[in-house]
């Protein structure tokens, strides 16, 4: 139920309603996008938007908006004045909210300068070393949350909150979709997997069916089925009735994978073959090995060996016992966003 705040020019015994917390959830698509979906539950009753660099495959729960793709360049400059022409159409938030990357920046410099909140969760990509958007952001806000306890040497001031991702409980045990292989969104190829696996296929040592898919590759599998998209809802179902995942460590497709309950072996995408900009997915998949949460093959031959052991014995990957019980994120989230509601006067049923 909305509260009411008088309206002075209204008269006696008139006034009007407060108007929503407006909230504008900034981000670049694939993992990170991912991310921040997984905090929705929390904004409920607030009037929320999205802002991305780039076109997403997901269907988002809110109107959204896209700006420039800057990667790492001086075209986040431009992002600086389409963001500022967006606010000025739209209306100025009174919360950013991300988990980064880049046009994160952008716009919580714009924010601090209108009086607005500025609410970041550093990347659960961001393991041993912080990511550049959180090192950024850092001194910007109070709100400064981070996923992995060992960060907080490097953000003492911030809040370690555990991960955003979840195991859903209600995810199905129905494991029949034999092996199932994404390398995420990456425009960037990573042919070297779909070739191990290929040639692990034409010696047959797969006795599971496969299907990949590929994204950006070059490299055209000879022994399975793979297509280089899929809509939202089948790369989770597939994901999801997989016997076996065989996955890149981004952050996105983890988290997938954590709600979903699967255990998969990673092959974490690495700077040295030119298909990521740097090592961040090797370090997350060693966190996720040492937790229990993941198998690490870090060439062909770990691969082979893994596979061969988990089609002898299928609950090799069985994650019951690996779940993690995480911290109450959402409610301190919503706590929060409370708080800035009654402090600039608006609502957030």
């Amino acid at each position: 139920m909305a509260t009411q705040a008088a309206d002075p020019s209204a008269g006696p015994g008139r006034a009007r309603k407060a108007s929503p917390l407006r909230i504008c959830i900034v981000s670049s698509v694939g993992g990170h996008l991912r991310e921040v979906l997984e905090l929705w539950p929390a904004l409920a009753g607030a009037e929320v938007f999205f802002v991305l660099n780039d076109r997403s495959e997901l269907t988002l729960p809110a109107p959204h908006f896209q700006i420039t793709h800057a990667e790492r360049d001086p075209r986040v400059l431009w992002n600086l004045v389409e963001l500022w022409q967006l606010f000025r159409r739209t209306g100025w938030p009174d919360v950013i909210l991300s988990t980064g990357a880049g046009p994160a920046v952008p716009a919580a410099l714009l924010a601090k300068l209108r009086g607005a909140e500025v609410i970041f969760f550093e990347t659960f990509g961001a393991v041993e070393q912080p990511s550049l958007t959180g090192r950024l952001l850092y001194p910007l806000t109070p709100h400064f949350y981070y996923q992995w306890p060992h960060l907080s040497s490097v953000f003492p001031a911030g809040h370690y909150v555990g991960p955003v991702f979840q195991p859903d409980p209600e995810s199905s045990a129905r494991r029949d979709g034999g092996i199932f292989v994404t390398v995420g969104t990456s425009s960037r190829p990573m042919d070297r997997l779909l070739r191990w696996l290929d040639e692990l296929c034409a010696q047959g040592q797969l006795q599971l069916p496969i299907f990949a898919q590929t994204a950006g590759a070059t490299y055209r599998p000879q022994h399975f089925s793979a297509q280089p998209f899929l809509p939202a809802e089948e790369l989770t179902e597939r994901l999801s009735r997989a016997q076996v995942v065989i996955c890149h460590a981004g952050a996105g497709t983890l988290g997938q994978c954590i709600k979903l309950r699967q255990r998969p072996l990673l092959i974490p995408r690495l700077q040295r073959y030119g298909e990521a900009i740097n090592d961040h997915q090797l370090m997350l998949a060693q966190a996720m090995a040492r937790q229990g949460q993941a198998v690490l093959c870090q060439d062909r031959a770990q691969l082979a060996a893994a596979l061969q052991l988990v089609q002898r014995e299928p609950t090799t990957l069985d994650r019951s016992q690996h779940d993690r019980r995480v911290l109450p994120l959402l409610p301190k989230l919503r706590a929060l966003l409370q708080q800035v509601a009654v402090a600039r006067g608006k609502v957030l049923d």
